[in-house]
């Protein structure tokens, strides 16, 4: 036995173990499935020989609704965001790689890859069968196009046709050019079909069916198991297209739906119609391989690393019982290389310690949908019993028996003579009990809102409910109902979809090689995924959308009403609130009425464009500030105005005070030189009187007898 052989027996023997695990759980998840379509089982309804019921056979639909109720809530808070998932820079040196990565991922990755779909398909899985499985993958696709051209020069011609490219239906006509016919007189028109293999990798985010996953049993987490992967049902030439060589695939053996085969595939789509693949052409025909990531230690390091193998069997399976189920098959084994990491991601809605498979919406409402189901049926029959009751007939006094066994409206029934009065026909009442079996089902109600927390509240509160509470006690409820869906929200983003998002970044990096143009918030933008960082962490957006459109919309008008009082505040240009977060703010109220896009009423503001606003605004002046300075100036006038009056008052009331001071020394000097004369004349009196000359009569001229 060589290394190949052996290493596969291991991987073999590990997927055998991993199939009987998800055998034991087939029946739990086929009845969660039919419980959800409608179907019990284990409540058998009696039947007449053609299949026709007997009794009541209604359902009720308590784990569907609640389901339906949860749901749109759930999808509409993880994809109704234009940025699904928004990139983290683990370094400074990524911080452009991740805001590239983020629009290129939201604009170009989540439409192409399916992403929609997918991320549905794994949460649906998560409420229904405990556990869904998101897968990113990128597939080499090889298909083959074919294109028509008419009249086309022969040089167009050449032009168009490949080295590899197949001419079909090949048309030659003349050349009505008279131009064309002067330079090359032979020359011909020509229509074509051609024929011509395109190549391209296209990165895909798909949902595994539960009942297609393999993990093995002792595993809590995907990074803990020794082996992961899938079996596929697939066809010969998706196999071929993807890059598996031909001979190994042709040697496949063809793919036969067996009872026994745990797909879900009966519980999920019905009926089983495997018999047309009886039909199908060899290329279309289905062949089963297993896709698996699993630890070998194939140098003897002592250290296992992981390899993806894709293999399928050829031969016929061994059904004696004995062995593994493996002896009589030959393996073929179509890939075989070393990988970083699986790439799965688990998906729940409400996480069991230590376990990997989450706990369902299903377990918690199965007994409660048989226990109504039970009591409708129940009721339904009473219904029945009290509007057709049984009785006993005397048919020796009927005359018309037909009108008693099928009775039409206003039929006469025809008693025949001799009975003395005594009733033909006896009807047995049947007791009413469908009254209080009735009144038990809202019980049962309460029961499901109590055991999941998800109430009518989780999708949107109906208006007739609240209609005549107060605001305060409406809003209770809506918490009260939207408090689970917000639970069950995050615990869905922020693990396996956030872990799913990381994975489709490296696919990208690895195989988006070729430089992209797109039109992002209506400008074109160039993108080279090679150069980002393929290690970014991630987070999936998921603000709002657990509670109803009206409350999303209340939320959002509240914070548009703080971000215009920062603005208003600060002005355009502050540290709190920036255009294109004000646009957001727009944009998301404008995606939460339920348009399509906010781009009719709305436009994404640009950077420089902003920028160069501001800074037009900074250079012209501020009206207010100009007011204010304009205020200013008119106060400094009036200030030197009213200095200026009090300068000249000060200087008139100076010049008054001078005047006055000299007047009064003018009055003061003449009433000193009048006193002094009066003094002189009073001393020449005296010197008169005593005969005397006055001093200074002498010098004056006149004689000293003349006063003796």
């Amino acid at each position: 036995m060589d290394k190949t052989d052996d290493y596969m027996s291991d991987v073999v023997r590990l997927v055998d173990q991993c199939e009987r695990h998800l055998d034991q759980q087939a029946g739990d998840r086929e009845r969660a499935l039919e419980y959800y379509n409608g179907e019990i089982r284990d409540l058998p309804v009696e039947a007449d020989e053609d299949g026709v019921p007997l009794r009541s056979s209604v359902v009720s639909r308590d784990f569907r609704d609640t389901v339906k109720k949860i749901m749109p809530s759930v999808m509409r808070a993880i994809l109704s965001n234009d940025q699904v998932v928004e990139y983290e820079p683990k370094t400074p040196e990524s911080e452009e790689s991740a805001e590239q990565a983020t629009k290129y991922v939201n604009a170009v990755v989540v439409p192409e890859c399916g992403a929609e779909k997918a991320i549905h398909d794994a949460i649906h899985d998560a409420f229904t069968v405990k556990t869904g499985i998101l897968k990113w993958a990128a597939y080499k696709n090889r298909r083959s196009e074919t294109t028509e051209h008419s009249n086309l020069s022969e040089e167009a011609m050449l032009g168009l046709i490949g080295e590899d490219d197949e001419l079909i239906d090949h048309e030659e006509a003349e050349e009505t050019d008279q131009e064309v016919l002067a330079l090359i007189p032979n020359a011909r028109r020509h229509s074509f079909k051609l024929k011509r293999a395109v190549d391209r990798i296209d990165v895909r985010l798909e949902a595994v069916p539960r009942g297609s996953f393999l993990i093995h049993p002792d595993a809590e987490t995907i990074e803990d198991s020794p082996i992961v992967g899938e079996r596929q049902e697939i066809s010969r030439s998706e196999l071929v297209s993807r890059g598996y060589d031909r001979g190994k695939v042709d040697k496949l053996s063809a793919y036969r739906k067996r009872a026994d085969d745990d797909t879900d595939d009966h519980a999920r789509k019905g009926d089983d119609y495997s018999y047309a693949d009886d039909h199908k052409p060899t290329a279309l025909e289905l062949v089963q391989i297993y896709e698996v990531y699993a630890l070998i230690d194939r140098d003897g390091d002592g250290i296992a690393e992981m390899y993806k193998i894709v293999y399928g069997e050829s031969g016929e399976r061994d059904t004696t019982g004995g062995g593994e189920g493996q002896s009589a098959r030959s393996r073929i084994v179509l890939e075989d290389e070393a990988v970083s990491e699986a790439p799965y991601a688990e998906v729940i809605c409400e996480r069991d310690a230590h376990q990997f498979e989450g706990h369902s919406i299903f377990e918690d409402t199965e007994d409660i949908q048989r226990i109504k189901t039970s009591l409708t049926r129940g009721v339904l029959d009473n219904v029945y019993w009290q509007n057709n009751p049984s009785g006993e007939v005397d048919l020796n006094g009927v005359e018309n028996p037909d009108a008693v066994f099928n009775p039409r409206f206003g039929q006469m029934i025809r008693r025949k003579g001799g009975n003395n009065g005594v009733p033909v026909v006896q009807l047995h009442q049947i007791p009413f009990y469908a009254a209080e079996a009735f009144a038990m089902l809202p019980h049962w109600d309460e029961v499901v809102k109590d055991r999941t927390g998800i109430t009518d509240a989780s999708g949107g509160l109906d208006p007739e409910q609240i209609a005549n509470v107060n605001s305060s006690v409406a809003q209770l409820a809506a918490d009260s109902g939207t408090a689970q869906a917000e639970m069950i929200i995050r615990t869905l983003a922020r693990g396996g979809i956030e872990k799913a998002f990381r994975g489709l970044l490296k696919l990208v990096v690895a195989h988006h090689d070729q430089e992209r143009t797109i039109k992002v918030s209506g400008a074109w933008v160039s993108y080279n995924p090679k150069s980002w960082d393929a290690d970014l962490d991630c987070t999936v957006n998921v603000g709002l959308g657990a509670g109803s459109r009206e409350r999303d919309l209340s939320v959002l008008q509240t914070i548009l009403g703080l971000q215009r009082e920062v603005i208003a505040a600060f002005g355009p240009d502050n540290p709190f609130v920036k255009p294109t977060q004000l646009y957001r703010t727009l944009a998301k109220i404008a995606e939460t009425a339920g348009f399509p896009s906010a781009d009719p009423y709305f436009t994404a503001p640009n950077d420089e464009e902003v920028k160069a606003k501001l800074a037009a605004q900074q250079e012209q002046p501020d009206p207010q500030r100009q007011k204010i300075e304009m205020q200013m100036q008119l106060e400094q006038a009036k200030a030197q105005a009213r200095q200026q009056v009090e300068q000249a008052q000060m200087q008139a009331d100076l010049a008054v005070k001078d005047a006055e001071r000299r007047a009064q020394m003018e009055i003061e000097t003449m009433k000193a030189q009048l006193a002094y004369m009066q003094h002189q004349q009073k001393l020449e009196l005296e010197y008169a009187k005593a005969g005397l000359a006055p001093p200074g009569a002498a010098s004056a001229g006149l004689p000293e007898q003349v006063f003796g």
